[in-house]
């Protein structure tokens, strides 16, 4: 984990250090959300396609499993 100090800007930018962006692995042109709350804000990557689809699964369900429990919420 990488932690560093830097400074708001005149017109309320934020830069983060370049060691900040390589430990998050941002890149150019990445996508991200921002979440705040008082004092804070929170910087999450948003995966590519490629990226999510590479991501290793964390739940295993078939479709007829997956089909039964959607019916259930929404409908058939």
């Amino acid at each position: 984990m990488a932690v560093a100090l830097g400074k708001v800007g005149s017109k309320g930018e934020l830069f983060p250090p370049k060691e900040i962006k390589e430990e998050a692995e941002f890149k150019p042109g990445d996508m991200v959300v921002f979440k705040a709350e008082k004092g804070k804000i929170e910087v999450i990557k948003v995966p590519t396609i490629k990226e999510a689809f590479n991501q290793k699964s964390f739940a295993k369900i078939s479709f007829k499993e997956f089909e039964e429990m959607t019916e259930e919420v929404i409908g058939p």
